[in-house]
């Protein structure tokens, strides 16, 4: 993973936190809810200081967040009903299966090769029937924020690609025009999928 990006996270977490708990819950999550058995096992891959892992928790489900940062973990750290590590998530396995995996505007802080070598675990990451979320900023050129933050966008087809390559169908798909961290307007993507059997 990026080391200046983990950097940016672990020196911003507070102001990070505050900015994405102003937020509430989105149709994403909605979605993914929504299309995960009641009381199903769940990991949030790339969680953040966990936000989503605890509207998750209070919605039924049991969540493991892992992240790369240890100073966004600290937010979830002792909390009921939430299990978190820290973790390079390219470096998931797949020892664990999970009814559903959330990776929401993790993954796009990857090298391109990264991400696709992750996108080739999920599935085997996933029990029957279970789905995978993916939120990523929309485009073709990788770059650096004005904060250091390394982002590698993907395009709808590069990713509907990518997607079918490795057995994973998507069922909904939708897009929308939002603003990062650092206020710059991005246009995002929403994928979700499950495994083609």
């Amino acid at each position: 993973m990026d080391e200046k990006t983990i950097d940016f996270y672990d020196h911003n977490a507070e102001k990070y936190s505050k900015w994405r708990s102003d937020q509430g819950p989105d149709q994403a999550q909605k979605v993914f809810l929504q299309n995960t058995k009641p009381g199903g096992y769940i990991l949030d891959l790339g969680c953040g200081t966990g936000e989503k892992s605890l509207w998750f928790r209070d919605n039924g489900l049991n969540v493991k967040a892992v992240d790369a940062s240890e100073e966004m973990l600290k937010f979830l750290n002792n909390t009921q009903g939430v299990f978190c590590s820290q973790m390079d998530i390219t470096k998931l396995e797949h020892e664990e299966k999970f009814d559903g995996i959330w990776a929401s505007f993790s993954i796009q802080h990857l090298k391109i090769d990264e991400q696709n070598k992750l996108l080739k675990k999920i599935p085997k990451s996933l029990n029957k029937g279970g789905i995978f979320y993916l939120g990523m900023h929309e485009g073709s050129q990788s770059y650096r924020d004005q904060l250091g933050r390394l982002y590698v966008p993907r395009s709808e087809k590069d990713l509907r690609a990518i997607f079918s390559f490795n057995r994973l169908s998507i069922f909904e798909f939708f897009r929308e025009k939002s603003s990062s961290f650092d206020g710059k307007p991005i246009e995002v993507l929403h994928l979700f999928a499950r495994q083609n059997t």
